[in-house]
């Protein structure tokens, strides 16, 4: 049971946290673009990387269901575990949502929606996913001396992504930080972008990791 609440605390705090810097952005900081930016890349890969501190020890804070179905597909992961984590990861993410539009109200609660046609977006969310994953799956590697660094990594990496995609797609890369903004504000006009593109690009990385690994 521990694990599975590590999971929904990690994305809790994910999601309050990310949603907190979108919206706060766009009260306060809408006429400064980049400072609104900055901002919104700062905090998220704060929320990342204090996710993974806090709770990577106790489930290994995948805090995104796309990552937890590429681990299922390496056998990191059973079927049991994989209907856990995912749920565990999708109710922390609507408390955070939740909970964030009851102090702070807003339209959108920092739903992901993409500024650009759809095919180009989801492509942008595909790749994304998918180098997210492969870091991932090299970070987490044993027998990698900078495994202890994960945390810094990873959260750099989401901030990077976070700061040259953002704009563009919002950059999601996780059904469920998706699907708590969209819950509660009732935007679901684009969920399914951001429900397969990270799904189908983590299942690629898999794929591409394993024919790796047998070399």
């Amino acid at each position: 049971m521990r694990k599975y609440f590590a999971e929904f605390a990690g994305t809790f705090l994910l999601v309050f946290m990310g949603v907190w810097s979108i919206e706060y952005s766009n009260q306060n900081l809408s006429e400064n673009f980049q400072a609104s930016l900055w901002l919104i890349t700062i905090i998220f890969a704060i929320a990342v990387t204090l996710a993974i501190l806090l709770f990577g020890k106790t489930s290994g804070a995948h805090i995104n269901p796309a990552v937890s179905f590429a681990f299922y597909l390496n056998k990191s992961l059973t079927y049991t575990e994989l209907i856990f984590y995912t749920f565990s990861q999708c109710m922390g993410a609507i408390l955070g949502a939740y909970l964030f539009d009851i102090v702070y109200p807003s339209e959108y609660v920092g739903t992901t929606l993409p500024s650009v046609n759809i095919p180009l977006a989801f492509l942008f969310e595909m790749i994304l996913s998918f180098v997210l994953m492969i870091v991932i799956f090299w970070i987490a590697n044993p027998n990698n001396k900078y495994t202890k660094y994960a945390p810094y990594i990873i959260g750099i990496q989401v901030g990077i992504h976070t700061y040259i995609v953002g704009l563009v797609t919002s950059v999601s890369m996780n059904p469920a930080r998706s699907i708590g903004p969209a819950l509660v504000s009732g935007h679901w006009e684009f969920y399914w972008l951001y429900l397969t593109a990270p799904i189908l690009g983590m299942t690629i990385s898999y794929a591409i990791w394993k024919n790796l690994k047998k070399k």
